[in-house]
């Protein structure tokens, strides 16, 4: 039996590959998430296109309990996973955790928002170290992303922030509520900034200027994305139309 990690890709069922397609429509469970990133997709249309039921998982499903390794053991299952299966660590945790069980696991890539965010002209070789920036809680507070920022900024190298989101709640952070958060630590409001929302559908926005005038622009619905470029190459900065 086999566990295989499907990717769902950017937007909607219609960015699965091919073959994540097949495979999930051969197996004998079906599982989806959407904690690790919300698409324009829903459970029903899913189950619509693999004409078979799927089961939604949340986070404490997928990250505290044994439901999937138990399941595989004995039957073929797919957990249909947005973007990239393997650009969240919790399906790494998984996969371990498959394979000390003597589960055999395989991977189905597809499209993701690591390499969708060159659509802005950023070169992608020049990303540093990315990081999660979470909502404040009582008694959680963490600023770990703005050192990051701050390092990678030094080093002249973009970086990847991505937003908290808790889709049980429709609760997502936006770009601005993200840049609202970096001036309050001290991040300089003519510093740019790039934002990109709803990567891979048809109203995809991709913004970049300085924070003081991207923190007053309306990005729509989620998800969202930010980034805080580094050095700037001459034609980074042409494709990003920084160019008076």
């Amino acid at each position: 039996m086999t566990l295989y990690l499907v990717g769902l890709g950017l937007w909607d069922e219609k960015d699965i590959s091919v073959k994540g397609l097949e495979l999930a429509k051969s197996c004998d469970i079906v599982y989806m998430e959407e904690y690790t990133s919300k698409l324009g997709v829903s459970k029903d249309s899913v189950e619509k296109m693999l004409d078979k039921k799927v089961i939604l998982l949340s986070r404490k499903d997928v990250e505290q309990s044994d439901i999937i390794i138990k399941e595989a053991k004995r039957k073929d299952v797919a957990l249909l996973v947005g973007g990239d299966p393997l650009a969240a660590t919790t399906h790494i945790d998984l996969i371990l955790q498959a394979r000390k069980q003597k589960i055999k696991t395989r991977v189905i890539h597809s499209s993701s928002i690591y390499t969708a965010i060159c659509e802005s002209g950023l070169f992608i070789y020049k990303f540093g170290k990315s990081c999660s920036m979470p909502f404040p809680a009582k008694g959680f507070n963490p600023t770990s992303f703005y050192e990051v920022i701050a390092d990678n900024q030094k080093n002249g190298a973009h970086t990847i922030v991505f937003l908290d989101l808790h889709p049980e709640e429709n609760n997502f952070m936006t770009i601005n509520q993200a840049l609202e958060t970096l001036v309050k630590l001290g991040l300089n409001e003519d510093t740019i900034a790039v934002g990109f929302a709803r990567m891979g559908s048809e109203d995809q926005i991709i913004k970049a200027g300085k924070i003081k005038d991207l923190i007053k622009f309306d990005f729509g619905k989620p998800q969202h994305v930010l980034v805080i470029p580094g050095k700037i190459h001459f034609m980074e900065e042409e494709a990003l139309n920084l160019k008076p």
